[in-house]
């Protein structure tokens, strides 16, 4: 079906249904009538009719047909047994597909005992050469236990194929079912499915075929997702080949948008799981699909809506696998959530699937169900029953159950008019009826900015008489443009809501100086801080002079001062100070509003900065308790995201490594399945790529910033822009693994556009920092003092912060290669300003090392053996995530130490072990790996 056909399908559907039930002698005439002048409308009806006259059904299936899917698998025409395959022999066919065929195979080169999975395409199925390649790509980056790893690959006879780890299991329902296994271990595996597919998710992998025959259980009860053969990259841009009827896939446990040829995302595979869920507890499928003709299977996957799980279950012959009372209810709800025919209307993230079963298994309220005050005390009492009937708090909930009811009723009622003109101005604006609508479109081709933008016109003219009303709409208009990224055009739009309250109430009122506070939040994100402060100094003489009437915005003015300050001199005793009367000011006047909880992880992350990590964690704690405290309604994925994602700096501060690595993945997932292809998703990606290089796992590093680079935007839309950070974490990764040539090209670039647009603070101390390294490592000393200087003087204002202190070790080097007398001073300032960040600093670690290095030219052996020994001793202290490169430097310091001092067999060993761990975390042209061997032959005599 073709792009515009998509959008004609509401009438496409209901002119088929009328054919349908025609005798087929009096469809043409109908089919005339119906299509009028619309030629689209008329060939997709046309190709509809003719399918359903078919016999034929859906023929181009994926690799793994299985007894679940009604259709005996064809005979094997590829492979005998004993045939070899490069290493491996053929022993015998375990099935066969529409692209390929799997082989039982072992490994017959005599290296080892292996048995293993063996898939090669079948020669007919030469036009699926690219799918079968992209299935194993795709395979070849997932690393998850549930998920079948790919062994080895290559070409035999032409044919590509793939060697795979050999899975012996059945599928999940068969081996529920023939264990008599009960709810809870049907909902386990269930969750460990979901598991594997959040981890495809993460890594922008939809498998879109999941079903029970590509979920097998091992005898040891492990699950394995197989099966990527039609798994596609999540589209990420515009230019996304949308896909279509003809695509393969398995009908019954296909989405409504892939029955169509919708574009997939990862709500296709939300509905698929919701499929598998229902089976797996009711024993069968609402409806089977497979061996019906095309346009009757599309008809009935969108007009039926499938039974609910308990009633299915209690109509179905036999005794249904899980008791109907223990799906009634909740498990309803989760199931219905996850079959709903729009995308949008399902879950949205693997995660939100998991965490409402979760909540069923412990009787807490699922989200599925969300909106009845009634059933949360329902499962309030369930979950507390004993004390509730002892204290007799059972007929008071309930009736608080029944009053929150008529409140919210009475509510509805009041909000009704309201309501009912905003959805009618909504509509209005695809009328075509307003004068500025384009007279040579047609309504269809219109984009959703030209509407918007039709429509913050009218607000102004049409609802001067109701400024509640039109100080809504134009909050509701500046959402919509922030949502398409139009930050110029949603500015504009907070400008006339700031003149609309004034005139509507004047100037020293609550919701003038609210919507000034947006401005000024919207000024300094831009990096406009002239600005910023501007409308600071105004809002806080209008706060003054309202009193006690505005007393509950004086909080926000604190933190957009406090977040203004982050800008300019973050962690300084200002930027502190702050803070500090931020969360004084939420904890007097809006304790329970979801800014505090703003308020709190800004205050964590400014601790952070400054070096004090036992505070910085109870904020971030105190945070997460706040957001978990708020309503439902106001625990938005953008503030969990954004907490998620900086209490990852505290993590890796602290060593708490695994967990920050958790953090990122989380917010991974509810970045990409929230906001899509977004600076969250992409700088937790990036953040990812810089842990593993920091710990020396360069091959892992290069392939994740490959696959952040793939999602960047580009180029940077402003200096705000968050993808300027992600590809300074790649500039870094390079000149640490000894490639500073190739960064500096892209640096001065960046530089620029930074400085051309009038950078933020700490993003430009970190692109001059970058570049003074990149400098001195390619041999270009003039301009690395330069930048480092440059650097330094952006920390001056707190120069014993972690990052301060690692500026002033790398700089204290940089002067050491140089001969310059300065990195006596450098270091021993180091000493003695590194106090109690020495378990997060490489900086004295350099400095003990430096001044080593300063003895040794000197002829001080025993000074530089002693200066050595308190390096290493620095640096077996560090807890903190850091670039394990350090140990290399003070590896080869002590061989030189030990070479000077007569010890040849102690500098060899040192110098071949400096040499083995930069060949492991460096580029092969690096710099260390040079010097790692030059001093691997000095130890040798050579």
């Amino acid at each position: 079906m073709s792009p515009t056909a998509k959008t004609h399908w509401p009438h496409i559907e209901a002119a088929l249904d009328q054919l349908l039930d025609l005798p087929t002698s009096g469809r043409p005439a109908a089919l005339l009538r119906l299509a009028g002048d619309d030629a689209i409308m008329l060939a997709e009806l046309r190709t509809l009719l003719a399918q359903a006259g078919r016999d034929e059904t859906w023929l181009d299936r994926p690799a793994g047909l299985d007894p679940v899917d009604g259709i005996a698998p064809p005979p094997f025409t590829g492979l005998s047994p004993g045939q070899r395959v490069g290493a491996y022999r053929v022993i015998a066919p375990i099935g066969r597909g529409g692209m390929g065929e799997v082989y039982r195979a072992e490994r017959a080169d005599g290296h080892f005992d292996q048995q293993v999975a063996l898939k090669l395409i079948r020669r007919e199925a030469v036009d699926h050469v690219d799918r079968f390649q992209a299935e194993r790509q795709i395979l070849a980056r997932l690393d998850h236990p549930a998920i079948t790893r790919i062994l080895d690959g290559g070409m035999h006879d032409g044919q590509p194929y793939m060697v795979m780890e050999l899975v012996e299991g059945q599928s999940i329902t068969a081996w529920c079912r023939d264990r008599g296994i009960g709810l809870d271990g049907r909902l386990a595996l269930f969750l460990a499915v979901c598991d594997a597919v959040a981890c495809a998710h993460r890594n922008l992998i939809v498998h879109r075929d999941l079903k029970p025959g590509n979920v097998l259980v091992t005898p040891q009860g492990q699950v394995k997702l197989l099966d990527f053969g039609i798994a596609k990259r999540i589209v990420t841009g515009e230019g996304g080949a949308p896909e279509t009827l003809l695509a393969p896939l398995t009908p019954g446990y296909a989405a409504p948008e892939q029955l169509l040829g919708g574009q997939v995302s990862t709500a296709t595979d939300a509905y698929a799981l919701g499929m598998l869920l229902y089976e797996l507890l009711a024993g069968a499928r609402p409806w089977t699909l497979e061996g019906m003709p095309l346009a009757l299977a599309v008809r009935a996957a969108l007009q039926e809506v499938p039974p609910s799980l308990s009633q299915f279950a209690a109509r179905s012959d036999g005794a249904p696998p899980v008791p109907v009372k223990e799906l009634t209810g909740d498990l309803d709800a989760i199931v219905a959530k996850a079959l709903r025919k729009e995308p949008n209307q399902r879950y949205q993230t693997v995660d939100d699937l998991v965490r409402d079963i979760q909540c069923m298994r412990q009787g807490r309220p699922v989200s599925a169900r969300a909106g009845s005050r009634l059933y949360v005390a329902g499962r309030f009492v369930k979950r507390h029953r004993l004390p509730i009937a002892a204290a007799g708090l059972l007929t008071l909930a309930i009736l608080g159950g029944l009053g929150g009811v008529t409140w919210q009723y009475l509510r509805a009622q009041q909000q009704a008019n309201r309501a009912e003109t905003i959805k009618n101005f909504v509509l209005s604006l695809y009328s075509g009826r307003d004068p500025g609508f384009p007279k040579d479109k047609q309504r269809r081709d219109v984009t959703a900015e030209k509407l918007l933008d039709l429509g913050a016109d009218r607000i102004g003219r049409e609802f001067a008489g109701d400024p509640e009303l039109e100080l809504e709409l134009y909050t509701l208009t500046t959402q919509l443009y922030e949502a398409l990224d139009d930050r110029d055009r949603a500015a504009q739009i907070i400008e006339k809501k700031v003149a609309a309250a004034r005139d509507a109430y004047g100037e020293a009122t609550p919701i003038v100086i609210d919507a000034m506070l947006a401005q000024c939040a919207d000024a300094w994100r831009s990096g406009d801080l002239a600005s910023a402060q501007r409308l600071l100094d105004k809002t806080d003489a209008l706060l003054r002079a309202a009193g006690k009437s505005a007393e509950g915005i004086r909080p926000r003015w604190w933190l957009n001062k406090a977040q203004m300050l982050s800008k300019q001199e973050a962690g300084s005793a200002a930027h502190l100070a702050a803070l500090d009367e931020t969360l004084k000011s939420f904890e007097r006047y809006a304790p329970d509003h979801v800014f505090h909880v703003t308020a709190l992880q800004a205050a964590g992350l400014a601790q952070a900065q400054a070096g004090n990590f036992e505070k910085s964690t109870a904020l971030f704690q105190q945070a997460l308790d706040h957001f978990k405290a708020l309503p439902a309604a106001e625990q938005d994925s953008d503030t969990l995201i954004t907490l998620l994602y900086n209490q990852v700096s505290v993590f890796q501060r602290t060593g708490r490594l695994d967990d920050a690595r958790k953090n990122l993945e989380r917010v991974s997932t509810l970045a990409l399945e929230s906001q899509g292809v977004s600076a969250p998703y992409w700088m937790s990606l990036a953040q990812l790529a810089r842990m593993l290089d920091l710990q020396g796992r360069r091959t892992e590093a290069t392939a994740q910033f490959a696959t952040m680079r793939e999602v960047l935007p580009s180029p940077p839309s402003s200096p705000a822009d968050y993808s300027y950070i992600a590809r300074l974490m790649h500039a870094e990764s390079v000149i640490m693994e000894g490639r500073a040539v190739d960064a500096l090209p892209y640096l001065e670039e960046l530089k620029g556009r930074l400085m051309a647009g009038g950078g933020l603070g700490a993003t430009v101390r970190r692109v001059h920092a970058q570049l003074g390294q990149a400098y001195g490592q390619s041999g270009h000393p003039d301009q690395a003092r330069i930048e480092f200087q440059q650097a330094l003087d952006g920390y001056a204002g707190t120069p014993g912060s972690p990052e301060a202190l690692d500026l002033r070790g790398r700089w204290g080097w940089f002067l050491l290669d140089q001969g310059d007398a300065g990195a006596a001073q450098v270091f021993d300032g180091i000493v003695a300003d590194a106090g109690t960040t020495a378990t997060v600093s490489i900086a004295p670690t350099l400095a003990w090392a430096g001044r080593a290095r300063l003895a040794l030219a000197h002829g001080d052996i025993a000074a530089a053996k002693a200066a050595t020994d308190r390096a290493f001793a620095a640096y077996q202290q560090i807890r903190a995530l850091h670039d394990v490169r350090i140990r290399t430097t003070v590896l080869l310091t002590r061989g030189a130490v030990r070479l000077a001092a007569g010890d040849k067999a102690g500098a060899r060993q040192d110098a071949s072990q400096a040499l083995a761990d930069a060949q492991r975390t460096d580029a092969p042209e690096s710099p260390v790996i040079r010097q790692a061997r030059d001093a691997v032959a000095a130890a040798a005599g050579t």
